[in-house]
């Protein structure tokens, strides 16, 4: 017997993130996942730019198949050219790790809310769309060596002054940080421009910019706005329609621009460095943002620390980019942590070349103290962003902030 058609709408708020929709043990059934994962994905830039995979092992291999070389080769009448052309294989391996989201609901809230006990349902969901956005954060912002924040960036009550390792942003390398495994250009702090996009272009193979509709320039939404601006000042129709939000061409060169909200414009960086002596060691984002380095022990952790000292115990070239020891605070030949703000960066790539892994084993489970008087809640699933093919990717950075 045939049932009545659903909405996506439907399915999201009755069928996966609802109180009721619990399935044994709090485990999604494949249904539901599926459409969890829809849902988190449709609240994130990356639906119409990412390859969602959807995997329930602790690992994945995705096979790439390619053909490499000329596979063409002359052809004599009626003779075997003796030549067999073959394929090349790959693979692109996805190392998940798991997230949580974890929360209360306490009894005194649901009985002087409005919503009553369908208010859970609505913290429910708002977590999820949460949890959409700190994926996305993840995914293009995480770094392994783990950047040095506030506690009080990352906690409501931390503290305000002392330092801690962002252990959620050094699960997984990011595509920020991945993609400085394939082309990289740096803009030595010249500002953003057609000359800047040409560079990325020239600097991808040939090969792989065949089909612009397919590629996408990727950049913080501030530095797009810096470019449209700068277009504004043409007296063109290409100025009018910049300032208009007008037709025209897609983007620079035909490219179709993609500005990501969670890409900062000026993002953070960390990296783990060696100082010797009174020798600079150079970072690798150069000029760096003034005011924004902080340097720890490699060691840092969930227990705040205060930081070394600049003009104390190191010494910063702002523009060349360039880390000195300068104190004995700092011994010679010591490996720091040195969390900075880079200057603006962008990404050109196909829009299919980011991969994003997407465990289909997701717990929402429920529990109860009867002590506190609360519900608890706690999201669960796995994710690895990569890339499919690092060859393919153009990385900009060090780019100007002017006009």
């Amino acid at each position: 017997m045939g049932t009545a058609a659903v909405s996506n709408e439907e399915l999201v708020n009755k069928a996966v993130i609802t109180t009721d929709a619990l399935a044994s043990a709090g485990k999604l059934n494949p249904a539901q996942s599926d459409r969890f994962i829809d849902y988190v994905v449709d609240e994130t830039v990356l639906k119409q730019n990412a390859r969602i995979i959807r995997f329930r092992n602790e690992s994945l291999e995705i096979d790439k198949i390619g053909v490499g070389k000329r596979v063409a080769v002359p052809k004599a009448e009626a003779a075997d050219p003796n030549i067999r052309r073959g394929i090349t294989t790959s693979k692109v391996t996805l190392s998940p790790s798991e997230i949580m989201v974890p929360f209360e609901i306490g009894d005194n809230f649901r009985e002087v809310n409005i919503e009553g006990d369908a208010s859970e349902d609505t913290i429910i969901r708002l977590m999820a769309t949460q949890l959409a956005n700190d994926m996305e954060d993840l995914v293009i912002n995480g770094n392994k060596l783990g950047p040095a924040v506030l506690q009080s960036d990352i906690l409501e009550d931390g503290d305000t002054t002392r330092y801690v390792k962002d252990t959620y942003l050094a699960l997984q390398d990011g595509w920020s940080q991945l993609a400085d495994g394939g082309n990289v250009v740096d803009a030595d702090g010249q500002n953003i421009g057609l000359s800047i996009f040409s560079r990325a272009i020239r600097a991808m193979p040939t090969k792989f910019r065949r089909n612009k509709s397919e590629l996408r320039w990727y950049l913080s939404p501030d530095l797009w706005q810096i470019y449209l601006e700068k277009l504004s000042t043409r007296a063109t129709a290409l100025g009018d329609n910049a300032v208009t939000g007008g037709g025209g061409t897609p983007g620079p060169f035909g490219i179709t621009a993609v500005p990501v909200p969670l890409w900062e414009f000026q993002p953070k960086v960390v990296e783990h460095v060696v100082v010797t002596g009174t020798t600079p060691t150079a970072l690798k984002n150069g000029p760096i943002v003034s005011g924004t380095v902080v340097v720890t022990p490699i060691t840092l952790g969930n227990t705040p620390i205060t930081p070394f000292v600049e003009s104390t115990d190191y010494s910063i070239d702002y523009s060349a980019g360039t880390i000195t020891r300068v104190g004995a605070g700092i011994s010679s030949g010591a490996t720091i942590k040195v969390t900075y703000d880079a200057y603006p960066q962008l990404i050109l790539t196909h829009k299919n070349n980011f991969i994003l892994g997407i465990g289909r084993d997701i717990r929402i489970e429920k529990d109860r103290d009867i002590y506190k008087g609360v519900n608890q809640y706690a999201i669960t699933t796995k994710l690895a962003p990569q890339f499919e093919e690092l060859s393919a990717i153009v990385k900009v950075r060090n780019i100007g902030t002017g006009v």
